[in-house]
């Protein structure tokens, strides 16, 4: 792994929407007194060589950050509420959610459907968060949904799971083999990151992870 970009900027919330381009959240390089403390919504071209400002400027913290096409969803750890956003980030709506949440994700071909995790439970919205039904089991996750009928949870034991009927029902499916600090897919690949900062790489679903990088 190598650095990329020159600023120091802490960046929370990340989500990837094409090639070589993100969309983050967090706080700006502390030599950069101009920009206000919390970044909004914020966007690379260039694979997080540099970044410019979308909206929502000072007013949000996004922990959590999810698109499906135009369609965004994130956590703003300032308010506590779940924001939503279907014209690329230019225009949000603001939820309530069940609570902090840990992880989102957005279903592939309907993006108004919608898996949450909490620290305490994994949640279902059929209308983009306006409203909230409790899946089991009861318990925190990471969440990855890159095809309509797979819906893949990662657990903090690093236990894999994935459903094809969005979070109705799991099938235990692998194990990470470490405790997992995020998970996302890419190409029709999972990836985890533990805590100890290793990068993994599944190619079967979750079956089985080989390391892509260490630190």
């Amino acid at each position: 792994m190598s650095r990329v970009g020159a600023t120091a900027q802490d960046v929370m919330g990340f989500t990837v929407i094409g090639p070589d381009r993100f969309l983050g959240s967090g706080h700006p390089d502390p030599q950069e007194s101009t920009q206000p403390p919390n970044l909004g919504l914020i966007r690379s071209d260039s694979a997080g060589r540099s970044w410019t400002p979308v909206s929502l400027a000072g007013a949000a913290d996004f922990h959590v950050l999810r698109s499906v096409g135009d369609r965004i969803a994130g956590f703003n750890g300032l308010t506590g509420r779940l924001m939503v956003s279907a014209d690329g980030g230019e225009t949000w709506t603001a939820h309530r959610p069940p609570g902090p949440l840990v992880d989102l994700a957005i279903a592939p071909r309907r993006p108004g459907r919608l898996v949450a995790s909490t620290d305490q439970a994994l949640l279902f919205s059929p209308n983009g968060g306006r409203g909230w039904k409790t899946l089991r089991p009861r318990s925190a996750g990471l969440l990855a949904w890159p095809r309509a009928n797979r819906l893949f949870w990662l657990d903090a034991r690093g236990a894999v799971r994935v459903s094809s009927d969005s979070g109705i029902s799991w099938r235990d499916r692998g194990m990470v083999g470490g405790r997992p600090a995020a998970l996302t897919s890419a190409g029709g690949d999972l990836y985890a990151a533990l805590e100890d900062g290793t990068v993994k790489r599944s190619q079967d679903d979750g079956a089985t992870w080989s390391i892509r990088a260490r630190p």
